[in-house]
């Protein structure tokens, strides 16, 4: 006779039919369960039930408690450890509530994952697209950071950009400087008069904003160097015919209006107005507020304050918790519309710190100037040369 080589004794109820092996076997495993569990609940309650062990099974084979019994947790595992005999690993037959916890979590954890995944692929797809727009001798006019984004201060020049009809380059019409400081958790905005009186090279004395006309987005970073003494790290061009569509897809945004606009002058002979406090606009709209200036309007200087709470404005809106699912296509949406040199890892990064860090109503300066008329030109000129060194320094304090 030969040895069985199985660790475990194969034996047949006494009086038992014959059945297959594999049934056999495990029809005599749940009768000892039944019978350990019998023997736990008689010796737990001095034989109650009048020492008749556990009652009839819910369903064949599965040991069920005596009538009247709260089964134990003993019992209530053995009946869970039947319960999951040969299912499969997705079932969810036999489940404690561990298992349902730890299931929920991995549900989560898959979903998690696959979000990231295609927020990342959707955002990368439009940076990728926005970067090839960033011409060479930009980028070598940028000035390295020195650290990482999440523990060094950024400043990312902003740039509006239009062509006036009839001409195939564009000025800089909004120059905005945005400084993001981890260390002190502020982030603040610096914005420069597109009339600003300034020397570019090779053209003589122009306003700042033909810097970008004249030598593109290398000279706008140049000139904003020249003025302000502060490097540039990145860049961030927005043309306004591509703005409207940009708001709309985050679904407009929210401005605290200080002051009521009445009958401004824009373009085509139309006027335009806003009332005074929050107000919501759209893509259309938006270009407006941030555009008019003509009248009492406020000029530059009016004109300046309110393109930087457009971009708070828009920045909450794609921020908003509410928004936070969409966060990424929605930013994807808004990249393709801008030309820079911010990759995709940096990209969130940016998006981080904009969520993350306070903006005080001190933070939002506008370098100052005095309006002059030369030659039959405007101008915005620097007059006091100790005030505007101080504009500058409460920009870059990490106070």
């Amino acid at each position: 006779m030969s040895r069985t080589t199985k660790p475990y004794k194969r034996f047949r109820a006494r009086g038992a039919a014959a059945a297959p092996e594999g049934e056999e076997g495990l029809a005599q495993l749940r009768a000892l369960v039944a019978r350990e569990a019998g023997d736990d609940a008689r010796a737990a309650g001095g034989g109650g039930n009048g020492g008749g062990g556990v009652g009839a099974p819910p369903r064949p084979g599965t040991p069920g408690p005596a009538p009247g019994r709260r089964p134990g947790r003993l019992e209530r595992e053995q009946r869970r450890a039947l319960q999951r005999e040969g299912r499969r690993w997705y079932s969810l037959r036999g489940l404690g509530p561990g298992g349902w916890v730890a299931r929920g979590l991995l549900v989560l954890l898959v979903a998690f994952t696959v979000w990231g995944v295609l927020g990342y692929l959707a955002l990368d797809s439009a940076v990728d697209e926005s970067n090839g727009k960033i011409t060479a001798s930009a980028r070598a006019a940028l000035d390295p950071l020195p650290g990482g984004m999440l523990g060094t201060p950024t400043n990312t020049l902003i740039l509006g950009v239009d062509a006036r009809r009839g001409q195939t380059r564009s000025r800089a019409d909004t120059i905005l400087l945005m400084r993001t400081d981890p260390d002190s958790g502020r982030i603040k905005y610096l914005s420069i008069p597109r009339d600003y009186r300034v020397e570019i090279p090779g053209q003589g004395t122009q306003k700042i904003n033909a810097a970008f006309f004249f030598n593109g987005q290398a000279g706008a970073i140049n000139a904003v160097k020249r003025l302000t003494g502060l490097p540039v790290h990145h860049l961030i061009v927005i043309k306004f015919n591509g703005f409207p569509k940009m708001v709309d897809a985050v679904g407009g945004v929210t401005v605290n209006n200080p002051t009521s606009l009445v009958d401004c002058p824009y373009e085509a002979g139309r006027t335009v107005s806003f009332p005074e406090g929050r107000i919501s606009l759209d893509g259309a709209r938006a270009l407006e507020y941030a555009r008019a200036r003509q009248g009492d309007c406020g000029g530059d200087f009016g004109r300046a304050l309110r393109q930087q709470a457009v971009v708070a404005g828009l920045k909450s809106k794609v921020l908003a918790p509410s928004g936070l699912l969409l966060a990424p296509w929605r930013g994807a949406d808004i990249v393709r519309a801008l030309q820079t040199d911010i990759g995709t890892i940096d990209m969130a990064k940016m998006g981080w710190l904009q969520a993350r860090l306070e903006q005080r109503p001190g933070d939002r300066i506008l370098l100052s100037g005095e309006p002059q008329l030369i030659d039959g030109i405007s101008f915005v000129v620097q007059t006091d040369p100790d005030r505007n060194e101080r504009e500058i320094a409460n920009f870059i304090a990490t106070g």
